[in-house]
């Protein structure tokens, strides 16, 4: 058997980057879960949202759709905006 022809080839490297990239998805969502887990659903929206995920990322997590998702971060836009006039 002769050297293989794809260790360090661009192939390998994609194929390995891919795996990584699926391994970090479900350990992102995994941690997620467990920051979500027992709380309202617009608090799990709010924390979600306020750590950057997408808001089809967020509806998949909590169980909802992602319309369901933009019509709440609106809404805690909105009176996030309403508490920094009051102040």
């Amino acid at each position: 058997m002769g050297p293989n022809p794809f260790i360090g080839s661009s192939i390998v490297n994609q194929d390995a980057d891919q795996k990584l990239t699926t391994e970090l998805r479900l350990v992102s969502r995994l941690l997620a879960l467990s920051l979500i887990d027992g709380k309202k659903q617009r608090e799990q929206i709010e924390l979600l949202a306020t750590a950057g995920m997408d808001r089809h990322v967020i509806a998949e997590l909590v169980g909802t759709t992602a319309g369901t998702v933009s019509v709440e971060m609106s809404n805690l836009k909105k009176q996030g905006a309403r508490r920094g006039r009051r102040t």
